[in-house]
């Protein structure tokens, strides 16, 4: 009996999100948008919004702010930002339509400087009090207010192994931005041989992350090559705005099969091929001594 309950609520399952996501399907853009602007002025835009669902739907937009904390997005309810968001109180769209929903964002006089972080959450709407499920997606928009603003920025941690034996080399690292404005940490990490030969030059934020005020973020890189032996260095360039800093780590590769062949050379000269001189010269010695 219980085999049969369990069957009968996985097929349920698996019917209820085939239902829901064909029924509640949407789509939003532009997925992010940024913005620099100066306290006063007003950013009118417009998002793009696709019913795919089977049925004709009414929405609604939500304003939220966000931050990051350990890496992940927090959203925030009523941020002060929230009251500078003009939009439609109700959107309607028939199945398989879309429509451009404007916006508008009244950027105060007495806006403070640096960044502000808003979602906009284009949400299914419930009609009457009914309980229903909620479907939405959201759009980020930064927006960088002019002012004093500050950019400071660095790499507060490293993690690296100070010996490897093999590739690749993991480098994982953490930018923490205590500014008042969200950056985006460009440069690169050079890895040079104690000679200072450049060896490899790797993207210091390949997927162009962005890092909000008094926020870190962890970032990977892994050095790959055919064949390295001996001390090199890896030199981090942060920049960020018009700022730049650099962080040196050193550290040493041993090619294990680099490593095998050496010592294999060693013993043959060390031990090996003094013993084999020793025994061609008696034996040399003792041929001229029969021959004599």
């Amino acid at each position: 009996m219980k085999k049969y309950l369990l069957f009968i609520f996985l097929l349920a399952s698996i019917l209820y999100l085939l239902v829901t996501n064909s029924v509640f399907a949407l789509t939003v853009g532009p997925a992010k948008l940024e913005f620099t602007t100066d306290p006063g002025q007003v950013l009118e835009f417009s998002l793009f919004v696709r019913n795919d669902s089977d049925y004709d739907s009414k929405y609604q937009i939500i304003v939220e702010g966000f931050t990051e904390e350990n890496g992940e997005r927090k959203y925030i309810t009523n941020p002060p930002e929230a009251s500078w968001v003009e939009a439609p109180k109700d959107i309607f769209i028939k199945a398989k339509e879309d429509t451009n929903v404007p916006i508008k964002i009244n950027v105060p006089k007495d806006a403070p400087p640096g960044g502000h972080f808003l979602v906009l959450w284009v949400s299914t709407k419930p009609e009457g009090g009914q309980v229903a499920i909620v479907t939405r997606v959201g759009a980020l928009v930064f927006i960088n207010v002019s002012g004093k603003a500050i950019y400071k920025a660095y790499i507060s941690e490293l993690k690296a192994p100070k010996i490897a034996f093999d590739f690749p080399v993991k480098f994982s690292y953490v930018i923490k931005n205590e500014g008042n404005t969200y950056i985006t940490p460009k440069g690169n990490i050079e890895i040079k041989n104690i000679f200072g030969r450049l060896i490899a030059d790797l993207p210091i934020n390949p997927r162009e992350l962005q890092l909000l005020p008094n926020t870190s973020k962890n970032f990977e890189q892994e050095w790959k090559a055919p064949f390295a032996f001996g001390i090199y260095k890896a030199i981090f360039n942060l920049e960020y705005a018009n700022s730049r800093n650099s962080l040196n780590y050193w550290f040493v590769f041993i090619h294990l099969k680099a490593l095998i062949i050496l010592m294999i050379i060693f013993v043959f000269v060390v031990f090996v091929l003094p013993r084999l001189i020793k025994k061609y010269n008696e034996w040399v010695i003792k041929r001229y001594m029969q021959n004599k």
